[in-house]
């Protein structure tokens, strides 16, 4: 098969709720969508969702990115792994770019081969169900912690993970309110964006200890990893690493330091399916294990992950709430919600039957 065209979709989203995180708030996003089309009629598509705050790459650079790689992919064999394993690696200075061409050629690949993409991965028969997601309340004020917290149960929701990191005490008093008003059966989790020294974290430990917190995510800056093992060994609360694991090398030197115990891996963040499938397997290594999240991103980056997880048997959490809140989606419909579980579609490929019409 031949690509014979490859065209870039940008689309300007608003956000339905913003929400504040521990270092800016969150109002909007980007997404950027990759048709790829063969002379067989086969089609892919990939999505970027770029997070600066975290990649340090602006929409604007991945947009770039995906157009000058235009001209490398019209005319090229889809069976040419060596190149394409090229391409993509060309792009490692925009990761999300990067996932987005990882995506649409994955996509055209199992479908050309009429798979499903957790089969095309090489996951077992029947891997792909409905998995249980996190569903996030951003930096707020016990009510309306309290008010999101009610919405989001009454909604079917049973996994909430806060944002916090700007005070630690405010913190344990909101995590404790939805605790006593929630009742034990809800799984909750702590967000500290970077945010806590490890004065924090131990406060945190001796004062939420009876909490139950499923895990206590990225409490230290990224770039500082002898603090952040240190963090982990002073809580009892599983610490993930978030923001401090972008490479290879990075999932290395966490699983070096022998207390942290999870990766989030976010395919938007890593660069796509095989640089996530490498973090995942040096977390298996190291006795890590990871949970999938994502950015703020369309319900075909969500659906990718759901395959991807299916997959990777190491994946422990599921936090891909990044699509419920963008005004509009052209693959809204692709992945189902119901009582706080998603499910991908089984469907050749991605799962997508035909494509939207795309909105710039």
């Amino acid at each position: 098969m031949i690509i014979v065209r490859a065209t870039v979709h940008s689309m300007a989203i608003p956000l339905t709720v913003p929400y504040t995180i521990a270092y800016v708030t969150i109002t909007d996003t980007v997404n950027h969508f990759l048709v790829l089309e063969t002379n067989d009629g086969v089609c892919g598509v990939g999505c970027a969702a770029a997070a600066p705050d975290v990649t340090d790459e602006t929409p604007e650079m991945s947009f770039a990115a995906l157009n000058s790689i235009i001209p490398l992919i019209n005319g090229r064999a889809l069976g040419d792994p060596e190149y394409w394993a090229s391409i993509i690696r060309s792009l490692s200075n925009t990761p999300s770019a990067m996932t987005a061409l990882d995506m649409a050629l994955a996509d055209m690949s199992a479908s050309a081969a009429n798979q499903s993409l957790v089969e095309w991965m090489g996951g077992r028969e029947g891997a792909l169900k409905a998995v249980t997601t996190s569903v996030t309340i951003g930096i707020s004020s016990l009510q309306e912690t309290l008010d999101r917290g009610r919405l989001l149960i009454k909604q079917g929701f049973h996994f909430i993970k806060v944002k916090g990191g700007h005070n630690v005490q405010l913190d344990i008093d909101r995590l404790t309110i939805l605790r006593d008003e929630l009742g034990s059966e809800i799984m909750l989790a702590l967000d500290a964006n970077q945010g806590y020294s490890l004065q924090d974290v131990e406060k945190l430990d001796r004062d939420a200890s009876t909490l139950k917190l499923s895990y206590l995510e990225q409490p230290t800056p990224k770039l500082d990893f002898p603090l952040l093992g240190l963090a982990a060994s002073a809580t009892s609360i599983p610490v993930m690493a978030d923001e401090a694991v972008q490479t290879e090398d990075d999932a290395k030197h966490i699983g070096d330091l022998g207390s942290v115990r999870l990766i989030n891996i976010k395919l938007q963040k890593m660069g796509g399916f095989g640089a996530s499938s490498q973090i995942d397997a040096i977390a298996v290594q190291a006795g890590m294990r990871t949970m999938l999240g994502c950015m703020d991103e369309s319900a075909l980056s969500i659906c990718a992950a759901l395959h991807f997880g299916a997959a990777h048997p190491n994946v422990q959490f599921y936090d891909l709430d990044g699509h419920f809140d963008l005004s509009e989606d052209p693959f809204e419909s692709l992945v189902t919600l119901h009582a706080g579980k998603l499910l991908a579609p089984t469907k050749p490929g991605l799962g997508w039957t035909k494509l939207p019409p795309f909105h710039y």
